[in-house]
């Protein structure tokens, strides 16, 4: 069952302020901080595997441009790539090297933490829907659009056979740019809620976009998104979840407006400003 709470605390790829994105240790960060439910995004591999990795090539979060095997390779397309070649690359020490957040120079990630971010694999979509199920949680999953790449035709109903095989269709929500995959999954599975994203002003009237498409929920980038927008969509029904905020005071600003959700790298933040909003 989705939270039924004000406000959803949903911790973006994880808690990847702080640790490796899109990994199980970043989705079990989430949860310890707080988190309603946790994001993550879908890709498909040259051999047909679901995994859990933003980016349509490997190597920001990966070090695949280092392996001398996979150097000939470039641009290192995840669709490229089989799964077993994708379990052979470290999906955690680039977190290290780049720090992205500046979270490890501001002395919020220790040695032990870092010690554990090297060497983490890129999940599967199974594993991750399993590891969401047994902690009794819930999860947002992103289908990446992949239009033009391998798996365009097919990623749609083979996540939905995952979320049905994994006894995850009553904790999850699936969202999408593409807007081909959400009208699949209205017509293949219309007991799953869909959250539509948009990260410009769409041509349509956003009430009408996601009532149009059968979703649940409007998906927008917290830069374009107003006031006025979440309130006629709350007044129509459907929820609105905003992408992605890691200020406290726009999470507060954003919370008094009557969001749905915020989607948040830093999910331990977010508790405390929903804890004030709620119990302050």
């Amino acid at each position: 069952m989705l939270p039924r709470v004000p406000t959803m605390n949903i911790a973006h790829r994880g808690a990847r302020g702080v640790c490796p994105e899109n990994t199980l240790l970043a989705a079990g960060m989430g949860l310890a901080y707080g988190a309603h439910m946790w994001e993550l995004d879908v890709r498909m591999t040259k051999d047909g595997a679901l995994v859990v990795i933003h980016d349509e090539t490997l190597e920001r979060t990966t070090n695949v441009a280092s392996l001398p095997a996979f150097a000939s390779r470039a641009p290192w397309r995840v669709c490229d790539f089989t799964y077993e070649e994708l379990r052979m690359l470290d999906a955690g020490s680039w977190y290290v090297q780049t720090d992205p957040f500046g979270q490890i120079a501001a002395g919020a990630v220790d040695e032990e933490d870092m010690d554990s971010y090297r060497g983490l694999a890129i999940p599967t979509l199974r594993e991750a829907l399993e590891f969401t199920r047994d902690a009794g949680w819930c999860v947002n999953l992103e289908i990446k659009d992949h239009e033009h790449l391998i798996g365009h035709t097919v990623i749609a109903e083979a996540v939905l056979d995952c979320i049905r095989e994994t006894d995850m269709v009553e904790s999850a929500l699936l969202s999408s740019f593409q807007y081909r995959y959400l009208e699949q999954a209205a017509a293949l599975m219309p007991e799953l809620p869909l959250g539509v994203l948009v990260e410009e002003v769409p041509a349509m009237d956003p009430v009408e976009l996601v009532r149009s498409l059968k979703a649940h929920a409007y998906h927008p980038w917290s830069e374009m998104v107003t006031e006025e927008d979440v309130a006629r969509l709350r007044d129509a029904g459907f929820g609105v979840n905003v992408y992605t905020v890691n200020d406290a005071a726009a999470m507060e600003e954003f919370a008094s407006w009557g969001v749905t959700g915020i989607f948040t790298d830093f999910p331990l933040l977010c508790w405390g400003v929903l804890q004030g909003e709620l119990f302050g």
